[in-house]
C-alpha cells in the first residue's frame, strides 16, 4: 500500500505537462487518433469538399447555403443522444460485435453505414438530382452526428484525469484535421483529372480503413453508471410527481416536435420550389423560435423544477403504467443531464450559454461559402448592385487543393498543437481567448482578398513570403490565398483545441453523452440556421462585406470569453465547473 502511495504522490509531484507527455503513448491515445479521423471523413464529404462538387456543377451559392441546412443533423444531435446516455447495444446477430462493449459496438456500426452512405453518394447527379444529393446527405449527417455522440461519451468516459481531458481534445483535433486533408486535398486535388464519383468511392474506402480505431480502442468501465444493466445514476425526477414528470416531458417533445417540423417544411420546400422561400426571412421569423423550442423552454422547465427537487436522489424504480415508465426514462436520459448542468453552473448557465452558442458561429457560417469563394466565377455581378463583382477569386481546384487542403490544413495542425502547448503551460480561458480573437480578426484578411488583395500584397512583401512561395511555382495570387488560409486556420486550430477543452471542462462524466451533445449542438445551431440568410447577403452584397461582417460577429464570442474568464478569476478557486455525480446507492 505504501509503495503504491508513494507512486501517486510522485505522479502527483510531476509538471502538468510531463504527465500529459507519459499518457501520449498509450493505447487510446492512438485510438483517439484514429476515430477523430473516422469522425472528420463525413464531415468533410459532405459539408466541405460536396460544395466544391456542387459550384462545378453550377449550383449557386444561395442554394448552397440552403443545402447547409443538412448540417442541422450536427445541431439537433441532442434530441437523440440521450438514447445514447446509458451505454447499451442491441443484439442484431453479426459475431464478435457485441463483445467489443456498447461504444466500440456503436462506433464500428456507424462507421460501415456512413461508408456506405458515401459510395451512394458517388452516384449522385447534382445538376439534375439535387433532392437525392441532400437526402443521401442527411443520412450522412445523421449517421456522422451519431458516431460523434458516442465518440465524444467515449473520450470523457476513458479519460483518467485532467491531463488526459486536454491531451484527448488536442488529439481529437489532429485527426480531424488529418481527415480534412483526407476529404480535401486529396478530393480537389484528383478533382481535376477524374470524375468526381470515383472520389467518393474512394472516401467511402477511407472510411472502412479509419474503422481500425475502433478495434483497438479500450472500452471504458460501466460498472459505476450501471449496476447489471440497469442504469444506477442519481436523478432528480425522485422528488417529482408522477404527473409532474409527463408534464414536463409531453412539453419538450412538442416543442422539438414543432422547431423539426419548421425545419423540414423549409428545407423540402425550398430545394423543390421553382420560387423558394427567403432563407433569411426564415432565419430572422422562426430561427429565434427554433431556438427558443430547442433550448430555451427545456432550459427554462429544467431551471424550475430544480426549486422543487433540488438534489439529485437515488434512480427511480419503474412506477405507474405505461405512460409513467416512459416518462420516466425519457426525464432521466434528457431533462436530468440539463438539471445537472444548471444545477452546478447556478446562473453562469446563462454566460456559458451565450459563450457555446457564439463562440464557433462566424466559423460554422462562413465554412460553408468557402469553395464559392474560392472557385467561383470572379465576373459574377452583385444582385443589389450590379456593377460590383461578388468577389469571388476564381481558382482553379488545384490551387485550392494547395492552399487550403495542404498549407491549410497543415496550418490546422499547427495550431491545434499551439492549442495544446498552451493549454498545458498556460491554461484554457487564456488559450479560448486568445483562439476568439484570432478567429475573429482573420476574416479580414478574406474580405481584402475579395477586394483585390492589396494589403495582402503588401503584407507579402514586407515579409518577403512573396519571393519564398514563387520558389516552389506559386504566382502572386495563390501566394496570398496561402498565406491567407494558412493564418486563418492557424487561429482556427487553436482556437478548436481551447474550445473542446472547455466544453470537457464544463460535462459532468456522468451525463457526458448528452451534456456533451447539448452543448456541441448549440454550438453549430446558430450557424447553421445562419446559412441561408448569409447565401442571399453573399448574392446581394459580395464576399467583402460578408467577412467584414462575420469580423464583427466574431467579436462577440471574443467579450463573452473574457467575462468568462474574469468570472472564474473572481470566483472562490476558479470556479470550478465540473463535478462528477457518483451513483447513488
Amino acid at each position: 500500500m505504501s509503495g503504491h502511495s508513494t507512486t501517486a504522490i510522485g505522479e502527483k509531484e510531476r509538471p502538468r505537462w510531463a504527465r500529459a507527455l507519459r499518457s501520449l503513448g498509450e493505447r487510446k491515445m492512438l485510438a483517439m487518433l484514429l476515430l477523430s479521423f473516422a469522425a472528420g471523413i463525413p464531415y468533410g464529404a459532405v459539408l466541405g469538399t460536396l460544395n466544391a462538387w456542387l459550384t462545378a456543377e453550377g449550383i449557386t451559392p444561395a442554394e448552397i447555403g440552403v443545402l447547409g441546412f443538412i448540417i442541422l443533423a450536427y445541431s439537433y444531435k441532442f434530441i437523440w443522444a440521450p438514447g445514447f446516455q446509458k451505454a447499451w447495444f442491441p443484439k442484431i446477430g453479426i459475431p464478435g460485435l457485441h463483445g467489443l462493449g456498447p461504444r466500440r459496438a456503436w462506433l464500428l456500426t456507424m462507421q460501415a453505414v456512413i461508408a456506405v452512405l458515401l459510395a451512394l453518394l458517388a452516384f449522385s447527379q447534382p445538376a439534375t438530382a439535387i433532392g437525392y444529393v441532400a437526402l443521401v446527405g442527411v443520412l450522412v449527417a445523421f449517421s456522422s452526428a451519431t458516431h460523434d455522440i458516442v465518440l465524444e461519451a467515449w473520450r470523457i468516459e476513458i479519460a483518467e484525469s485532467d491531463e488526459d481531458k486536454d491531451l484527448m481534445s488536442a488529439v481529437y483535433q489532429f485527426g480531424y484535421r488529418i481527415a480534412g486533408l483526407f476529404t480535401g486535398l486529396f478530393a480537389l486535388m484528383l478533382a481535376d483529372h477524374i470524375p468526381w464519383s470515383m472520389i467518393y468511392g474512394m472516401i467511402a474506402a477511407g472510411m472502412l480503413i479509419a474503422a481500425v480505431g475502433s478495434i483497438i480502442a479500450p472500452e471504458p468501465d460501466h460498472s459505476r453508471m450501471q449496476v447489471n444493466g440497469v442504469d444506477a445514476r442519481p436523478s432528480f425526477a425522485s422528488k417529482l410527481k408522477p404527473r409532474t414528470i409527463r408534464l414536463s416531458m409531453l412539453g419538450v417533445a412538442i416543442g422539438w416536435a414543432i422547431a423539426i417540423t419548421m425545419i423540414v417544411t423549409f428545407a423540402v420546400s425550398s430545394l423543390g420550389a421553382d420560387d423558394p422561400p427567403s432563407a433569411a426571412v426564415f432565419t430572422r421569423e422562426q430561427g429565434p423560435i427554433i431556438v427558443i423550442l430547442s433550448i430555451i423552454v427545456p432550459g427554462i422547465l429544467g431551471a424550475v423544477l430544480l426549486r422543487y427537487s433540488p438534489q439529485a436522489g437515488s434512480h427511480l424504480v419503474d412506477r405507474g403504467g405505461r405512460a409513467d415508465r416512459a416518462a420516466q426514462a425519457l426525464f432521466h436520459t434528457i431533462l436530468d443531464p440539463l438539471m445537472d448542468l444548471i444545477q452546478r453552473l447556478k446562473w453562469a448557465t446563462v454566460l456559458i450559454l451565450a459563450l457555446v452558442l457564439s463562440y464557433r458561429f462566424v466559423d460554422l457560417i462562413w465554412g460553408g461559402f468557402a469553395y464559392p469563394f474560392y472557385l467561383g466565377d470572379p465576373t459574377v455581378m452583385q444582385i443589389v448592385n450590379p456593377e460590383v463583382s461578388l468577389g469571388a477569386l476564381g481558382h482553379t481546384n488545384t490551387d485550392v487543393a494547395i492552399a487550403s487542403k495542404t498549407f491549410g490544413v497543415l496550418a490546422t495542425v499547427a495550431g491545434a498543437a499551439v492549442g495544446g502547448a498552451m493549454l498545458l503551460f498556460v491554461g484554457r480561458l487564456p488559450c479560448l481567448f486568445i483562439g476568439a480573437f484570432l478567429s475573429a480578426i482573420t476574416n479580414l484578411l478574406f474580405a481584402d482578398l475579395a477586394i483585390g488583395g492589396a494589403g495582402m500584397d503588401a503584407f507579402l512583401a514586407f515579409t518577403g513570403l512573396d519571393n519564398a512561395l514563387s520558389i516552389v511555382g506559386m504566382d502572386q495570387r495563390l501566394a496570398r490565398l496561402t498565406v491567407a488560409i494558412a493564418m486563418e486556420n492557424l487561429a482556427g486550430g487553436l482556437a478548436s483545441v481551447a474550445f473542446v477543452a472547455f466544453l470537457t471542462s464544463i460535462v459532468n462524466p456522468a451525463f457526458a453523452a448528452v451534456q456533451y451533445a447539448l452543448l456541441v449542438s448549440l454550438t453549430m445551431l446558430i450557424g447553421s440556421l445562419g446559412r441561408g440568410a448569409m447565401g442571399e447577403y453573399i448574392d446581394n452584397y459580395g464576399f467583402h462585406d460578408f467577412f467584414v461582417l462575420t469580423a464583427w460577429l466574431g467579436g462577440i464570442a471574443v467579450l463573452l470569453t473574457a467575462i468568462e474568464w474574469a468570472r472564474q478569476e473572481l470566483s472562490p478557486g476558479g470556479a470550478p465547473l465540473q463535478t462528477e455525480t457518483a451513483p447513488a446507492e
